[in-house]
């Protein structure tokens, strides 16, 4: 092991997100495709002129997906995981939805999942 691995890396994603991708939140998600269905992920990163602070984003094959203010952490691991970014560019990275209950009603949250290669 290498203590040089915590030098802050460029994250490089082999994927080019196409300009008429537009912004979705998980709400949308879930009703344009359902809680069941698997996204890949395309590429990542964290949107931090968000209107209630710093906000993941996931690049799909069809979208750029606004998630959970909470994942923001989680987020950052990816990027500076080098494992976790060859993932996401060899194409098996993705998510599903997940709902959840609370005063303000249904809410959705995303669980990390491994896919096949296409």
């Amino acid at each position: 092991m290498s203590f040089a691995k915590h030098n802050a890396a460029v994250v490089n994603f082999t994927f080019e997100t196409p300009k008429t991708h537009t912004y979705k939140d998980l709400a949308v998600i879930a009703k344009e495709y359902g809680v069941e269905a698997y996204h890949r992920v395309r590429a990542i990163y964290i949107n931090k002129k968000g209107k209630y602070g710093a906000q993941p984003v996931l690049a799909t094959d069809n979208e750029l997906v606004n998630a959970p203010h909470h994942m923001v952490d989680a987020v950052r691991e990816i990027l500076e995981d080098g494992e976790s970014i060859s993932m996401i560019n060899n194409g098996v990275a993705g998510f599903k939805l997940y709902t959840y209950e609370n005063q303000h009603g249904t809410q959705y949250s995303i669980e990390w999942v491994d896919l096949l290669p296409e």
